[in-house]
């Protein structure tokens, strides 16, 4: 199996980036951000980030750093498919178990935004309930995520950056 992973801070394109190659090249795609919004669901949990950010850290304390990558793998070996896009890779232990799984046939992208405030106003574009409403509040958010997840150190180990500043048709080229 072909792995293609996207890491990336809240509002950078993740999603956009493997939503792409579905669109383009027919790779499946699993969402780890819609993993835990269905254990939410399945738990009558609100979908509000502070309840999706206790879910994550309930699961990773209990089961591991990697555990939604697993999940996620899981559910890609389950549907056969040869090639996966993977949104929300998270933490360094999620890009090693990648990394030792999959080897050469894990690509991990990073979707790269310089300016928060782009990342913020994208987000704000997209209405959802479970975003920040201020600008504060996003940074904020962009802490707690650091803190949770490590997300920075998942980052330094992708293999390619994409940089997201511009337009949608040019994080598409």
């Amino acid at each position: 199996m072909k792995i293609f992973g996207a890491v990336g801070l809240n509002g950078s394109g993740k999603d956009e980036v493997v939503r792409y190659l579905q669109r383009e090249y027919d790779v499946p795609y699993v969402s780890v951000g819609d993993i835990v919004r269905e254990m939410a669901r399945e738990n009558g949990v609100l979908l509000e980030r502070e309840n999706l950010h206790r879910i994550s850290a309930e699961r990773i304390n209990r089961f591991g750093g990697d555990y939604f990558m697993r999940l996620a793998i899981e559910r890609s070996e389950q549907n056969g498919w040869d090639t996966a896009g993977i949104s929300g890779v998270r933490t360094l232990e999620d890009v090693s178990y990648l990394k030792d799984k999959f080897g050469c046939d894990f690509i991990l992208f990073h979707i790269l935004v310089s300016d928060p405030r782009i990342r913020y106003e994208r987000t704000r574009k997209r209405a959802r309930a479970r975003d920040p409403q201020t600008y504060d509040e996003f940074l904020e958010q962009d802490r707690a995520e650091q803190s949770l997840f490590g997300i920075s150190q998942a980052i330094k180990r992708a293999d390619y950056s994409l940089n997201n500043d511009k337009s949608i048709e040019h994080l598409h080229d």
